[in-house]
């Protein structure tokens, strides 16, 4: 395969329509963690850091499940290379994404971590 049809191939791959299934998943699953904390008293001031971690919580556990089926799907793809380059290219961009959302995720993780156990330790 040529680098044009390689070029041409991934173009094609990054064209596929959203997965708005998917999308609202991973948003119905970021707004019952926030429902539950601020359930639990979590006040207004810790919105900012709650709403980040939701949020990424939401992607991670979304792209989680994306990415189980990405590896069975190449675990039992054809033998063939063009198919494998597309299979190998959707987990390394489910990968990423998962790896901004867990760094993203970290300062408003910790956050909401010291705010919970410091209830704890009140109770």
């Amino acid at each position: 395969m040529s680098a044009a049809e390689s070029s041409q191939s991934i173009s094609e791959h990054l064209e596929r329509e959203p997965d708005l299934e998917q999308a609202r998943r991973a948003a119905l699953m970021a707004h019952q963690a926030v429902v539950k904390l601020k359930k639990m008293g979590m006040p207004d001031e810790m919105d900012e850091p709650l709403s980040r971690f939701c949020v990424d919580l939401g992607d991670v556990w979304s792209a989680q499940r994306v990415l189980a089926k990405q590896i069975e799907a190449f675990l039992k793809s054809p033998d063939d290379w063009s198919e494998m380059g597309d299979r190998v290219a959707d987990i390394h961009s489910t990968m990423e994404h998962m790896a901004w959302h867990l760094q993203s995720a970290r300062a408003p993780i910790e956050r909401v971590a010291l705010w919970a156990y410091e209830r704890g330790a009140e109770e």
